[in-house]
């Protein structure tokens, strides 16, 4: 019985995550929960961005999501990046940390935050 106990909390454990999603339906929305001051995203965003996902790992501090960027703000926002050889697809560092976006025609943008 003890074993049967011991692997029920191990299997537990193994689907544990650290993994935490966060949304905001507007950039003022993230700017107020210190997305950016906390450095999950670069505050490098147009302030007409919208629709914000990020999905931190603490383990390992990284981090995926999306936004959307209305047609208005668009090129702001790729003027704050460097393309990199994949088609609509931008880099920015900052520190020790490289955000990877891909940009889609729509204005929505994905993400890939990690280290140099």
């Amino acid at each position: 019985m003890k074993v049967i106990s011991l692997l029920s909390a191990l299997v537990l454990l193994a689907g544990c995550s650290d993994a935490v999603t966060n949304q905001y339906a507007t950039y003022a929305e993230a700017q107020q929960d210190n997305l950016f001051e906390r450095g999950w995203l670069p505050d490098i965003l147009p302030e007409s961005t919208i629709d914000i996902e990020v999905v931190n790992n603490l383990d390992n501090n990284t981090s995926h999501g999306g936004f959307l960027i209305e047609e208005s703000g668009l090129q702001a926002f790729l003027q704050q990046v460097k393309p990199t050889d994949s088609d609509n697809q931008y880099r920015f560092v900052e520190g020790d940390h490289v955000w990877t976006f891909t940009v889609n025609n729509d204005g929505l943008v994905t993400y890939k935050l990690g280290d140099l």
